[in-house]
């Protein structure tokens, strides 16, 4: 599953850009609700207009920026085209690897590469009023941000090991997903597909990263027994991938 086509004026530096958008995203956003699912019941201390969490820091893979795209009608296309303009960060993360990139050097045993991401960067551009303005069709990346605390008075989110497995298993299948494709930062993968690098930095050739099938799941062993309904469900949802 590829939506991205080679381009002799390739601006992402990997030899691809975005293609048209794909007419079936429906993988996606089953597996959304299937997260959703997964995570009913537990106790959270998120709600409406916390955004504490809500930082230009957010990764999302090709495919979900699609999705995110296809899902919105031209009011809200206008919109974020005007928020980018408006808000687009000057400092945000940008990554090196992806997860499924990251769990191959750690089953390898190769050292890490160090990847700057600071939180105090500042907040996500397409936020109103602490708001977000795209939540039903929010990336994955904002989906699993979590905490059982409230994050604005401890600092931090504090997330159960069990529920950071059952994500990193998540983002992991989502890149899978899309593994000839792309990823990276959420203003950038939007500014690109929608066609605003003017708002970008000069040099583009670094600011995404080749998505990679799974080689390894993210699974402690005290774990695996416990996502293993979980898994099947996700190979259902996925075959033929």
């Amino acid at each position: 599953m590829n939506f991205f086509k080679t381009n002799k004026t390739d601006v992402t530096g990997l030899g691809m850009e975005f293609s048209s958008i794909p007419a079936d995203t429906g993988k996606i956003q089953k597996l959304y609700r299937l997260y959703e699912k997964t995570m009913a019941g537990t106790q959270l201390m998120c709600r409406e207009g916390c955004a504490g969490c809500c930082t230009c820091n957010v990764i999302v893979t090709g495919l979900e920026t699609a999705f995110l795209v296809q899902s919105l009608d031209s009011e809200a296309l206008a919109g974020v085209k005007k928020r980018l303009g408006k808000n687009f960060p000057a400092k945000r993360y940008i990554p090196k690897m992806t997860t499924n990139q990251f769990a191959e050097v750690c089953l390898s045993g190769q050292d890490i590469p160090e990847e700057e991401n600071n939180p105090e960067w500042g907040k996500c551009p397409l936020l109103e009023d602490d708001r977000c303005t795209l939540y039903p069709v929010r990336p994955f990346g904002c989906r699993s941000m979590m905490s059982q605390t409230d994050c604005l008075k401890t600092g931090y989110a504090q997330v159960p090991p069990l529920v950071l497995t059952i994500t990193n298993i998540f983002v992991q299948t989502i890149e899978h997903l899309d593994h000839q494709g792309i990823s990276g930062n959420l203003s950038d993968m939007l500014v690109h597909y929608l066609g605003l690098e003017k708002y970008q930095d000069s040099d583009k050739t670094n600011l995404f990263t080749k998505n990679s099938k799974i080689q390894a799941l993210m699974v402690p062993p005290e774990h695996r027994l416990k996502v293993a309904s979980l898994l099947k469900q996700i190979a259902a949802l996925t075959q033929g991938v």
